[in-house]
């Protein structure tokens, strides 16, 4: 069955983007590389067109790349470098043809702005992680420094969206190309990850400096020196438009 995401120009997306784009890396290596050292079977949860392969295919013995879209994961078999012991599979977040306990570690970056049962997911997730494994998994933060701002103006001539920020529910917002994005407040992650047997063991907020002003105005290798020192910090106030968050199963 085509997925929605099948016609969608990732690449497209990215370019420009390269603050986002590196800020996410120096993110997801620095949550590998709090892991054991010892790495076997690593599945990427809406992996797409492979963004993320460059950064753990030399350093797991075996890998999954799963989404829903087989045009996606298409693309992302170019990425892969030839002679890797991986596994391509079409299959929903939520509802993964695995076995219990079978992956040593799971990655989930960029996918929960599709997410809008964050619970049933992140029950799926935990079903096929062994216990002891890890799950390094990013949300768009709901409640990012901008968004608050946003709320406290429109406090006096719009106070539901005041309240609704405060919320710990999903907020769906318009989407890219008819594609629905959905916001989550880390807090409601937090405890879902904690009620699924996960303990949390590092957070960071990520994305901290993305505005067009500075972006502009500062170069690239100053803008990400900044977001290297700050990505631990501020995510003590959820401050970025993503979260990571670094868990380790009961």
């Amino acid at each position: 069955m085509p997925s929605a995401y099948d016609d969608y120009r990732y690449d497209e997306f990215w370019r420009g983007r390269d603050y986002e784009k590196e800020a996410d890396f120096m993110a997801v290596k620095k949550l590998f590389s709090a892991m054991p050292s010892q790495k076997g079977l690593l599945l990427d949860i809406g992996a797409g067109n492979g963004r993320m392969v460059s950064l753990y295919e030399n350093d797991w013995k075996k890998f999954i790349l799963l989404d829903s879209s087989k045009e996606q994961l298409i693309a992302a078999r170019e990425r892969v470098t030839e002679g890797k012991n991986v596994r391509f599979l079409i299959a929903s977040s939520w509802d993964m043809p695995l076995p219990n306990g079978s992956c040593d570690a799971a990655l989930c970056v960029r996918m929960f702005h599709y997410i809008d049962n964050p619970r049933k997911t992140i029950a799926e997730i935990s079903r096929v992680v062994k216990p002891g494994g890890y799950l390094i998994l990013e949300i768009p933060n709901k409640v990012h420094f901008k968004n608050r701002l946003r709320a406290l103006m429109a406090l006096l001539y719009a106070p539901s969206l005041f309240w609704n920020l405060l919320s710990r529910e999903s907020v769906d917002h318009s989407s890219y190309d008819d594609i629905p994005f959905v916001n989550h407040h880390p807090r409601t992650i937090a405890s879902l990850l904690e009620w699924n047997d996960f303990i949390i063991e590092t957070t960071l907020s990520v994305s901290n400096f993305r505005s067009p002003l500075m972006k502009k105005a500062i170069p690239l290798s100053l803008l990400l020196l900044m977001e290297n020192h700050f990505q631990r910090p501020l995510a003590k106030f959820f401050f970025g438009p993503s979260v990571y968050f670094l868990a380790r199963k009961l």
